[in-house]
């Protein structure tokens, strides 16, 4: 190392008066690349790089080397932003909503003038989020809509109920023909239904949550009230 010194190869000193030192070019600076390889030249081709106070004794050589630092020094500071953006805990920007994309198929967007932290946590909270199940959905609906929709399926007694009839609607549970609330039971499977308020969502976006939380192959059938 070598003193700081200014235009007028006077030491510089701190506030205590103590002089500065110079450490050295940056790493990963233009200067740093630069210097690394002109240390690759064969011995004896060019002058050797000046050391503290001296010129430089070939200018030209220092201008063509400088520019190659340059191009690796912007592949050096890329190199460390790609880094920051191979973690969902640390990434920002587009790669966010990159990352939604891949994880979640588009099924994930960022909400208007959201911030990065504010989707990171929606991410990170969907990537663990219950799947597969009938509690899933109610949760999945309910978060987006603020209410508690109603799930049936048909294979599910306690959901629709025996049939019963005009006259003795109370053989059904309540649930005879004719009344509100009947709902037809089918012994084939595959699929249930969704009735529920819109409250503050969309039906594109309840879709949307059904979508990602219910199970592969089963289909969904969704009815808005209100």
């Amino acid at each position: 190392m070598a003193f700081l010194k200014d235009n007028n190869a006077c030491v510089l000193q701190a506030t205590d008066r103590k002089p500065l030192w110079d450490t050295g070019v940056v790493p990963g600076s233009a200067q740093d690349f630069a210097g690394r390889l002109r240390r690759l030249l064969p011995n004896g081709w060019f002058p050797p790089a000046p050391q503290d106070d001296e010129v430089e004794t070939a200018p030209v050589l220092a201008g063509v080397l400088l520019g190659f630092g340059s191009v690796f020094a912007a592949i050096w500071t890329l190199l460390g932003q790609v880094v920051s953006q191979t973690r969902l805990a640390t990434m920002d920007g587009t790669f966010l909503d990159m990352a939604a994309a891949d994880y979640f198929g588009g099924a994930v967007f960022r909400d208007d003038s959201e911030t990065d932290a504010s989707f990171r946590r929606r991410i990170a909270a969907d990537l663990v989020a219950p799947r597969n199940t009938r509690a899933s959905v109610l949760a999945a609906v309910t978060a987006v809509t603020g209410a508690a929709p109603r799930v049936i399926e048909p294979m599910n007694a306690a959901d629709c109920h025996a049939l019963g009839r005009i006259g003795v609607p109370g053989c059904g549970g309540g649930y005879g023909y004719g009344s509100a609330g009947l709902r037809y039971g089918s012994l084939l499977g595959g699929q249930f239904f969704i009735e529920t308020a819109l409250g503050k969502a969309s039906v594109a976006s309840v879709g949307a949550a059904v979508g990602r939380v219910k199970a592969a192959g089963v289909s969904a059938w969704l009815r808005v009230e209100g």
